[in-house]
């Protein structure tokens, strides 16, 4: 299988290396350090995954050490944080049931630990840890559980035939995929109000369906144009956001998700988007919302193909997250 991920660095924030989570311009910091070892673990905040290693997984190796921009997802008040962890097993091409995919390793682990920095004063809000017990289980091993909650959940499961079959594994998203999810309560003050946050609540009405599918057709054709300022103005909520969480100017952050040499140079065009092989994914209480694909989740219909540096072709996407804001979808992070 080929997969190529054009996704933003800063929405991702993050990949097994080494962690940076610490810029002098920027008062307030809230970042998920994470470790992983041996294992399939996603972190999320608030319902949404900022970074999981399933590349890792998928190749038999299940690590990875780095951070996650949590603070894009957070708000004053109650807030969550959660990891989902798996067994690499599942990944496996070997012909085994389901029962046996479902066998940790001895040393597998998921480590999480929600930092923030005020300037340079770092406190710890919140940690879950989870390793295997004696009988093969995941448990919270951190300390006190009392108000960690856990429980088996399935992880996301895909569908066949709506990529092209060299971008699709079934291993990759593994069929019945158990995952044990583990999610601790914090609350936070001092906390940017994000536009999303008063966001009209999607409830997947025909209508709201429509105008979000017209966004996404926005901005596949100001990418087709090769406007970059139009380009700007549509992420300018999620620019100034991101910038702020960052310290980076919003040009920059442009660049970076959207690189001159493909918007301009014209070496990237939205493919025609065909919707029936798209299913919506709903965040942090209907406030944030976007499409995905049915075969492969990571993609998203503001997919392309291009040649990479040695003239084979790829195919890549951009996968921005929108919210209902004074009656029209925006893109937010």
């Amino acid at each position: 299988m080929k997969i190529f991920s054009f996704l933003s660095i800063l929405l991702l924030s993050g990949g097994i290396m080494s962690v940076s989570v610490y810029a002098e311009n920027v008062p307030l910091k809230i970042r998920t350090l994470f470790n992983i070892k041996d294992s399939f673990c996603s972190i999320k905040t608030n319902g949404v995954t900022g970074m999981d290693n399933r590349e890792s997984a998928f190749d038999g190796y299940g690590r990875g050490i780095s951070s996650t921009n949590s603070l894009l997802f957070m708000e004053n008040g109650e807030n969550e944080i959660s990891l989902e962890i798996g067994s690499t097993a599942w990944f496996s091409d070997k012909k085994i049931d389901d029962s046996t995919r479902a066998i940790f390793s001895n040393s597998a682990s998921c480590q999480i630990d929600l930092i923030r920095w005020d300037n340079k004063n770092k406190t710890t809000l919140g940690s879950i840890t989870v390793s295997i017990d004696k009988d093969g289980k995941p448990i919270e091993t951190s300390g006190p559980v009392n108000n960690i909650i856990s429980r088996k959940v399935m992880a996301e499961q895909v569908t066949p035939g709506y990529i092209d079959p060299e971008y699709y594994s079934d291993k990759y998203f593994p069929k019945n995929m158990e995952l044990y999810q583990f999610t601790k309560k914090v609350h936070i003050s001092g906390v940017p109000e994000w536009k999303w946050i008063k966001a009209t609540t999607f409830t997947s009405s025909e209508d709201q369906i429509n105008n979000l599918r017209n966004a996404y057709l926005e901005i596949a054709t100001i990418i087709n144009m090769r406007n970059r300022s139009l380009l700007k103005e549509s992420h300018s909520i999620a620019l100034q956001a991101w910038s702020k969480t960052t310290g980076e100017s919003e040009d920059d952050i442009l660049s970076s998700q959207y690189p001159k040499e493909d918007i301009e140079s014209g070496k990237v065009k939205i493919d025609p988007i065909k919707w029936d092989k798209y299913s919506l994914r709903v965040m942090n209480r209907g406030r944030l919302v976007q499409f995905y694909n049915k075969s492969n989740p990571d993609y998203s219909p503001l997919t392309f193909h291009s040649k990479d540096k040695d003239g084979n072709e790829v195919m890549g996407y951009y996968a921005p997250i929108f919210s209902l804001i004074n009656g029209k979808f925006v893109v937010v992070l």
